[in-house]
């Protein structure tokens, strides 16, 4: 029989339940990460879907949860659960999971370290929910764009490394996280901003003669108009800059792939942005996950 190597968290009996709980939250059948990863070798394929089902976990804090001191609280407890994990236990399913696959890839002793890159990037993202619990607002270009490295640039850097990708990989996902971040917080405007948060700097609003208040004055919208349509240009170009050496690996070409379709869509109707989120039908979506895995 195997040892138990020292510092290695007793793992459940069984981790069929914890991975089917990581599909639950990670890939919903039709959903656009489902489909990028649906070709992913099985271990990297369940390293992935772990660290995605740990994002839904902490984005359901922000989006779903409307008393503060109860957001707050669930948050602490993630953050505690981090720490417990470098030292060794996991009681939720999710990192249980996550573990266990780490484990097979051989970044296990990375998860169990307080000071690596894997646990770093994790920190951020839970730094990422404070700030969306605790909004403030974006004075300038550089705070948003520091939210959203924290929000997606974290994760998809996490997602290249376990796909095995080299450190320039690893920073080209990052930077592409944070434009996909960008528009989905284009897509998820109109809802947000009816919660008291909106995801534009004030520098940006300003250059264009708006305020918060002013996305949903009629008298305003040419004004808004324009700055939609200037900032769905500027995430297009974020998009197609790609900076790492050949083409990005599958998952991010595909999750691309159907970014660039709801762009094209909201593209077509900005001053719509407040109005509804753009949704794509799931035919069209594996049609776009299919061109793009090749």
């Amino acid at each position: 029989m195997n040892a138990t190597a020292p510092g290695t968290p007793a793992r459940p009996a069984d981790t069929r339940l914890p991975d089917a709980e990581c599909e639950r939250l990670a890939r919903p059948v039709g959903s656009p990460f489902r489909l990028a990863s649906l070709k992913l070798p099985p271990v990297r394929q369940r390293a992935v879907t772990a660290l995605r089902a740990l994002d839904v976990s902490l984005a359901e804090i922000s989006e779903t949860i409307s008393e503060p001191q109860v957001a707050m609280s669930k948050l602490d407890w993630w953050r505690q659960a981090l720490l417990d994990m470098t030292e060794g236990r996991a009681e939720h399913p999710v990192l249980q999971s996550l573990l266990a696959a780490l484990d097979e890839l051989g970044h296990g002793a990375e998860a169990r370290s307080g000071d690596s890159f894997l646990v770093a990037k994790l920190e951020e993202r839970l730094g990422a929910t404070r700030v969306e619990l605790e909004y403030e607002g974006f004075a300038a270009e550089e705070d948003l764009q520091a939210f959203l490295d924290a929000r997606y640039g974290s994760l998809f850097s996490l997602y290249a490394r376990l796909l095995g990708g080299e450190e320039e990989i690893t920073r080209a996902a990052q930077t592409l996280g944070r434009w996909h971040g960008r528009l989905e917080r284009a897509r998820l405007l109109g809802r947000h901003a009816r919660a008291g948060r909106v995801y534009l700097p004030a520098d940006l609003l300003a250059a264009h003669g708006l305020d918060e208040a002013d996305l949903y004055r009629p008298q305003a919208q040419g004004e808004r108009e324009r700055l939609f349509a200037a900032e769905l240009e500027r995430i297009g170009a974020g998009l197609g800059d790609w900076d790492g050496n050949g083409r990005p690996p599958r998952l991010f070409r595909i999750l691309r792939a159907v970014d660039r379709e709801h762009l094209r869509l909201m593209q077509a109707d900005p001053g719509a942005i407040t109005e509804a989120r753009v949704e794509i039908s799931p035919a069209r979506q594996w049609w776009l996950a299919w061109r793009a895995s090749w």
